[in-house]
């Protein structure tokens, strides 16, 4: 099957790449690559790598042509304050969703819209913006008939977590001075391989207007976070040219703000 991922270059997303590319499936990743995404996620996985904005009506339709479905990962998660002002959470989330929407619409073809359980009761505007995104799944199910779904996970950790992401930076930052890694994590968390195994399985096997929330890992969650602290161990390399990038752009930040 030929799925269109977006936000695919992001921590979940790439994770769900993953999955999809080892079970045989032809991915298409349309991706920005602005804030926490990176194509270094997906070295040595077989995809279509489309650079754009789910907003952009003609990228993200382009990017959807030809696909059998379509599952949106695609959010904003580190917007400056003209970010923010500007309404980029709403754009992104919100309109983006309406797009991709409206090409399921007219391909007829699945969606699956990877939310968060922030959108049950959202407190923020990021949040509200994502439940804003989710009723709208909703009323293509019920106007339009369109076969959409919706996946509301807890916070994630595993492999390729941005390092100035929790639990990532506590793990990155223990490495980094030499003390005691974290051991465990408190709160409702989940391994980022069973939040892709959950999106999968509504993607293959979900129903219209479903809204499926995960929050129960799999395995034993210290031996699972030993094991990711083993991973940012052996790739040092890559979330350390992450952090020199991110502190470049708050550097320069500052100075323009200064």
């Amino acid at each position: 099957m030929r799925v269109l991922v977006t936000g695919g270059c992001g921590f979940l997303g790439s994770h769900f790449v993953r999955r999809l590319a080892a079970a045989g499936d032809d991915v298409v990743v349309l991706d920005r690559l602005s804030d926490f995404g990176s194509l270094a996620r997906l070295e040595g996985v077989p995809h279509e790598f489309v650079q754009g904005d789910v907003a952009d009506a003609v990228t993200a339709t382009g990017a959807a042509d030809g696909c059998a479905a379509i599952v949106n990962f695609a959010a904003e998660t580190n917007l400056d304050p003209a970010g923010r002002a500007a309404g980029g959470f709403i754009v992104t989330d919100a309109f983006g969703t309406h797009v991709l929407l409206e090409f399921a619409r007219v391909a007829g073809i699945p969606f699956v819209q990877v939310s968060t359980a922030e959108a049950d009761s959202p407190s923020t505007p990021e949040a509200a913006s994502k439940a804003a995104a989710d009723l709208q799944v909703l009323a293509y199910v019920e106007t339009y008939g369109v076969h959409a779904s919706i996946v509301r996970g807890v916070s994630a950790y595993g492999p390729f977590q941005h390092p100035a992401a929790s639990p990532a930076a506590q793990i990155v930052r223990a490495i980094e001075d030499g003390s005691p890694p974290p051991v465990e994590l408190f709160g409702t968390w989940i391994h980022a391989d069973d939040h892709g195994a959950a999106v999968e399985a509504v993607l293959r096997e979900g129903s219209a207007g479903e809204i499926r929330r995960i929050d129960s890992p799999e395995g034993d969650p210290r031996e699972r976070l030993a094991e990711t602290v083993q991973w940012y161990r052996s790739h040092e390399d890559w979330w350390k040219s992450l952090l020199v990038a991110g502190r470049s752009f708050e550097d320069q930040y500052a100075r323009r703000k200064g």
